[in-house]
């Protein structure tokens, strides 16, 4: 779930204060045992949902067995108290603290991999206490913040119970509140104290606001339409009970559409004093701090930025240079065509599950196919040309959900897009995971280098299941080539602006930049700071990774993929059995 930590803070403090309290004593004279540590894993599991409506429903098919059940639903709110928020950050680390007192030489293997992996965690969340303004700008934004991304949620979200509905209403009308907390922030807080935004950044937030207020050419707002398919399917209500709810859902949109063009004209009021252009992280004074400490959350790596800039670098040109190789036996101007239509799509699915297990673990039997969604028009220009949805953690049977945004997927050729976000990509990558019986936990730590690291590599890998002439499958391959040159151009070009403080005018000036749109890639990187380090750098790690594994594919495969979410260093120790333990082996050998 995209930013879930802001969900997860209050719960998992409580949890932090009642464990910590209950062992702090007994802790100096005993160590922990496996069971104790999966005790206190499905605690902070629970607590990691409490009060979290949104990701009960999309990532829990039995949220009853955890004991949760009709846990509200709520947008999270920013912390006015920056001290309050320091010393709750800081408390995170009590976290690995608690799991450090687990006696490591009696873990098995996995015990092993996730007691590294939830003290590895929980202390690099801490560290962003030291960042109360930097870490705090995410609540609205261009192309991602709540703004943008909760009517996705809203499309997502099931209708299993009356709760579920209540809960869909109850989110629309609470934007009324949490959007004008978000531009008081903005505005009492971020700005005064020198975080403000560009001219340029706030407008497009107002004109993403704006787009939110218009409703379709049948008069009703797209939401409603939605909300109208979802509620219609339902057994749980009456026909009476529906329509009241109907009537709900369309005052609450209402409701909505006001806050949005609330936050839009806001967001033109900052507009109004903003900078013209919006600095890096490099210009501030603890940017660079923040800068390392988001690349190696992000990249799911602990290797220093100017470490990873060399090995990009390197990487870059290496790709650039193979492509330019193979580019130069294909006839000239020939080209692939893009497909992105639904049919296409499926088609390259059933492409790639007729033969991705010669190289992949199977999905489990009972996985569904995936279903494609199309994003709504009145997002496609502020959302991302395709996402994953996780499904529910505790069911192999839950509903594998892809959204496509055709009218934003410029570059993208449809093969790419199916085996990057479906099989054996995330959807492969997740629904396998949790085939393992790998605790719940774990599923819920993100570790986005190693989850784009891994789609990103299974997407290249995936071209020799690209069907087509001997020319077409050749074009593919360049495609690949080029497409991971420049998402380590792109790496690079972010670490350039928000670490090493290279401004636009400078960029203008590099001959290896001259054909990119080097201000709208400028402005996006200042915008969105260390996201590509995700997939750029995830994929160099993953890929050296794999240089280093001894074995064939299909068990380097499953061996990463049974390890789960993590850093490159554990995950390295756990796939190449550099695990201290009593006997030998390593952790894919139990799911052989």
């Amino acid at each position: 779930m995209r930013n879930s930590k802001k969900f997860t803070i209050v719960a998992v403090l409580l949890l932090v204060a009642v464990l910590t309290t209950t062992l702090c004593g007994c802790n100096l004279f005993f160590r922990l045992d496996e069971s104790d540590m999966l005790e206190y894993m499905n605690e902070l599991t629970v607590s990691m949902f409490t009060g979290d409506g949104i990701s009960i429903n999309i990532l829990l098919e039995d949220p009853e067995a955890l004991g949760l059940k009709d846990e509200p639903s709520s947008l999270p709110l920013p912390n006015f108290d920056k001290d309050n928020y320091e010393k709750g950050m800081a408390q995170l680390s009590q976290v690995a603290t608690l799991f450090g007192y687990v006696d490591y030489n009696n873990l098995s293997l996995i015990g092993k991999c996730d007691r590294d992996t939830v003290i590895d965690f929980f202390t690099t969340y801490s560290e962003y206490r030291d960042f109360y303004y930097l870490s705090n700008r995410d609540y609205i934004g261009a192309n991602d913040g709540w703004n943008v991304i909760l009517p996705l949620y809203l499309d997502k979200l099931a209708f299993k119970t009356e709760n579920d509905v209540k809960n869909w209403i109850s989110l629309l009308e609470q934007t009324e509140d949490a959007f004008k907390q978000y531009a008081k922030f903005e505005k009492e807080v971020l700005i005064p104290a020198g975080y403000a935004r560009s001219t340029s950044t706030y407008n497009e937030i107002a004109t993403q606001c704006e787009g939110m207020t218009v409703d379709t050419e049948d008069g009703e707002h797209f939401l409603y339409g939605i909300f109208e398919n979802k509620i219609d399917k339902v057994l749980f209500l009456t026909e009476e009970g529906k329509e009241t709810y109907k009537a709900s859902a369309k005052s609450a949109i209402t409701v909505m559409k006001g806050a949005y063009q609330t936050l839009a004209e806001e967001m033109k009021n900052c507009a109004k004093t903003a900078p013209a252009t919006e600095k890096p992280l490099a210009s501030y004074k603890e940017g660079k701090k923040y800068y390392e400490l988001l690349f190696k959350d992000n990249s799911s790596s602990s290797d220093s930025v100017e470490t990873a800039y060399n090995n990009l670098c390197d990487a870059f040109n290496d790709a650039l240079a193979e492509a330019q190789s193979l580019q130069s036996q294909l006839p000239d101007d020939f080209s692939l065509q893009q497909n992105m239509t639904m049919e296409a799509l499926q088609g390259y699915y059933s492409t790639i599950k007729l033969r991705y297990t010669e190289d992949f673990p199977a999905l489990n039997a009972n996985t569904p196919d995936a279903t494609f969604h199309e994003v709504p028009d009145a997002m496609a220009d502020f959302y991302n040309p395709a996402s994953y949805f996780k499904s529910a953690i505790d069911s192999l049977s839950a509903p594998e959900t892809i959204y496509v945004n055709e009218a934003n997927a410029s570059g993208y050729l449809g093969f790419d897009i199916i085996s990057h976000e479906g099989i054996p990509g995330h959807m492969l990558q997740h629904a396998y995971y949790k085939s393992t019986g790998a605790n719940k936990l774990r599923s819920l730590m993100g570790y986005t280098g190693y989850a784009e690291g891994w789609a990103t590599y299974a997407q290249y890998y995936s071209a020799k299941y690209f069907e087509g002439t001997d020319t077409e499958k050749l074009a593919y391959q360049v495609e690949c080539l080029y497409d991971k040159a420049t998402i380590y151009l792109y790496t690079i070009v972010d670490i350039e602006i928000n670490y090493f403080g290279k401004t636009l005018e400078q960029l203008k000036q590099e001959p290896a930049y001259k054909n990119l749109a080097v201000e709208s890639v400028y402005n996006y990187m200042v915008q969105n700071p260390a996201v590509y380090s995700s997939y750029g750098y995830g994929y160099y790690k993953m890929s050296v990774l794999r240089d280093k594994y001894q074995g064939g594919d299909l068990e380097f495969h499953t061996a990463v993929l049974s390890v789960g979410p993590t850093t490159y260093e554990i995950l390295e120790k756990h796939v190449l059995g550099k695990v201290e333990e009593k006997g030998n082996g390593t952790i894919w050998d139990i799911f052989f």
